[in-house]
């Protein structure tokens, strides 16, 4: 019985259906995801909850912020960036790795323009649309765009078509690539996040520290970092 479930859909058939992840949270010791927010959004409503808001319910659930590791994700001994620094030389080495990102990439190399990164599963989860749709109505200005995701086939060739409609502007790079990621997070000046839902994530998480977050983030992640 823990895994009977009636959802609203027609697919793959109508009616009673096995639903695994109702077993899961029903026969767990307890539930948790990845932040205190999101454990408040599933409980919010069917949309946030997929329909299963009422089970999470009557289970309680539990939001822990993700974790990442320090070693690998520190502007002080990142492996893939050239230069490193800390909260005291934020601005000049960030100026000079996003000249590299922007050599990289293929952009005209051009410290005074601004670089938006964006890192993440292209789904309409991660408002990977949005972004899409915002671009050309922002692409105009003194801006550089730099995009790197995998996911949904029609949105990775969404993104690598950005080259050919604005090829002094912006990269889209369909791919999983672990090294550029970084050198995105170090180069760019602003990290984009336009997640309908389930915002806080490890992106946000990674920028912070590298200097698209506020001083005050960077001088605190001094105090933790050895």
């Amino acid at each position: 019985s823990s895994f009977d479930f009636m959802d609203g859909y027609n697919k793959p058939v109508k009616g009673r259906k096995i639903n695994w992840m109702k077993a899961g949270i029903i026969e767990s010791d307890r539930v948790v995801t990845v932040s205190p927010y999101y454990a408040q959004e599933l409980v919010s409503g069917e949309d946030r909850g997929v329909e299963l808001d009422t089970i999470i319910r009557s289970v309680g659930i539990t939001g822990i912020r993700n974790g990442m590791d320090h070693r690998e994700w520190s502007p002080k001994t990142d492996r893939f960036i050239s230069i490193h620094y800390d909260a005291t030389t934020v601005t000049e080495a960030k100026c000079l790795l996003k000249q590299a990102l922007q050599a990289e990439c293929g952009l005209p190399v051009d410290s005074n323009i601004p670089v938006i990164g964006f890192i993440g599963r292209l789904e309409e989860q991660k408002g990977s649309d949005i972004l899409f749709e915002a671009i050309s109505k922002f692409i105009h200005l003194d801006v550089q765009i730099v995009v790197l995701g995998t996911g949904k086939k029609y949105m990775e060739k969404q993104i690598e078509q950005l080259e050919e409609l604005y090829p002094e502007k912006a990269r889209g790079i369909a791919k999983f690539n672990t090294p550029l990621a970084h050198k995105i997070i170090a180069g760019a000046d602003f990290i984009v996040i336009p997640s309908r839902f389930e915002p806080c994530g490890l992106v946000q998480l990674h920028a912070m520290p590298y200097g698209n977050g506020s001083n005050s983030f960077l001088n605190w992640w001094d105090l933790l970092t050895p």
